[in-house]
């Protein structure tokens, strides 16, 4: 087993072994298949091609200045090899022959470009004061600043030099990027071509295997699997039009990626996606526990609830409210609940679990919950045992005796039964359907004999 082997084993131990928000690994140098591109800016003097070979400027950000600099000194000796037009045998070399040329075979090492700064271009350039450079084609000197946007600004302003300077970096060789951004750039550019080679030929969807172009295909972040989008474009248009909108998954069976807003955006309709737009937004804000909707119905507008979560003050109508009651805000004062809502509460806080119950308690506060409960066992028992009152609506439990009573709390006659103010209690009872006494009809337990009731004589 080699040293490359042994680190790969080491790396893939250590992350079976660690959870990945403790132990990543970032890829130094990532997968490429396609590099960015080697530019060449030039220009002609007078004297080309006889005398003098083109004046030329040349980067690239995955080649350090040393690299470049070989590349640079290598393009002026074929031109003086030949002394005649050149250019097409440099873009050919550079195109073809540059990784051959820097022995660059595999893998492209990127670890000095990482530490590389912009300012860089210029340290390299700055001659000696025992050297003296003619016709080198650098323009910064010692005293030059090495602040960023003056270093950026000074490069813009290079122009294609004919000679390289005396240097051991040639003075047409520089580099535009800091390193830190280098694996990012790498990794975009790669993408992007590969983007591009997938539009230009044809694939087979998965989904209606059909043989297409790939510019009628789509993909999905970050699993990469595409499909046609006629076949997508169904998909989530009936998801969302059932209000699916967190199940737009890819269709891929063993792949759970979910589509991101800019995949939905390209394949539905406007009208759509603005339906999506506002059903993932109400979604998301109701998992949000600091974050609620305005009770008016006109406005709706998302509110950010105070540090406590009780009050919400609303940008747009500036209508200040409870956030528990949806009420106008009513301070320390106990929420005042319609029927429908506080016996939802009451169902929610009995039948929840010791864990639901306690966040209900911090929630609403526990001599409050402790008050509701016990109202509305009282509610449900009086609606049980007792009947209101015809005129004023008191409670009156009957114990026993007929059903002509009488409200001890303002005198009023009723029907126990009917809960019928009476004005003339025996006219009521002949007409109504119920008697003025509760029978109470009992089960027939008596056994009957067999033939007991029969009127015949067996002889």
């Amino acid at each position: 087993m080699d040293n490359l082997e042994s680190q790969e084993m080491e790396l893939l131990a250590l992350q079976n072994i660690y959870e990945e928000r403790d132990f990543k690994i970032d890829e130094m140098n990532p997968p490429s298949e396609h590099l960015p591109p080697i530019n060449l800016c030039f220009r002609f003097p007078e004297t080309y091609p006889l005398q003098t070979c083109p004046a030329f400027l040349l980067s690239c950000n995955w080649l350090t200045l040393k690299q470049l600099s070989d590349l640079c000194r290598h393009l002026e000796s074929v031109w003086d090899s030949n002394r005649d037009a050149i250019l097409f045998t440099w873009f050919q070399f550079l195109q073809d022959e540059t990784l051959e040329f820097l022995k660059i075979n595999d893998s492209l090492d990127i670890t000095e470009l990482l530490k590389f700064k912009i300012q860089d271009n210029f340290r390299t350039r700055v001659p000696s004061n025992n050297e003296s450079c003619e016709d080198s084609g650098a323009t910064a000197t010692k005293d030059c600043s090495l602040q960023d946007m003056k270093t950026i600004s000074e490069l813009l302003n290079l122009k294609p030099s004919i000679s390289g300077g005396c240097n051991s970096i040639d003075a047409r060789a520089f580099n535009m990027l800091n390193g830190k951004n280098l694996i990012q750039l790498l990794k975009d550019h790669n993408e992007k071509k590969k983007e591009e080679v997938f539009r230009t030929s044809t694939h087979v969807c998965n989904i209606c295997f059909l043989e297409k172009e790939g510019s009628e295909f789509i993909a999905f972040r970050p699993c990469k699997h595409s499909f046609c989008i006629e076949c997508v474009k169904l998909y989530f248009e009936g998801q969302i039009d059932e209000g699916n909108v967190n199940s737009l998954h890819c269709p891929d069976g063993e792949c759970d990626s979910q589509a991101d807003g800019s995949v939905v955006r390209q394949v539905v309709s406007k009208e759509l996606y603005e339906k999506y737009d506002t059903i993932l937004l109400s979604r998301t804000l109701e998992d949000m526990p600091d974050v609620t909707v305005c009770p008016r119905r006109l406005c709706q507008c998302p509110v950010l609830l105070d540090s406590s979560g009780r009050m919400g003050t609303c940008a747009a109508c500036s209508f200040v409210f409870c956030a528990l009651c949806k009420m106008a805000y009513h301070g320390v004062a106990p929420c005042v609940f319609k029927k429908v809502e506080k016996l939802s509460l009451y169902q929610e806080y009995t039948k929840g679990n010791s864990t639901v119950k306690k966040a209900i308690e911090k929630r609403y506060g526990k001599r409050f919950i402790k008050a509701m409960v016990e109202d509305t066992l009282c509610e449900n028992w009086k609606s049980s045992h007792t009947k209101n009152c015809p005129h004023c609506k008191a409670s009156i439990q009957k114990i026993d005796g007929c059903n002509e009573m009488m409200c001890s709390k303002c005198g009023t006659y009723f029907c126990y039964q009917c809960e019928v103010e009476l004005k003339d209690p025996y006219e009521h009872f002949r007409n109504c359907l119920v008697s003025n006494f509760d029978v109470e009809r009992t089960e027939f337990d008596y056994v009957f004999e067999p033939e007991e009731f029969l009127n015949v004589n067996f002889r």
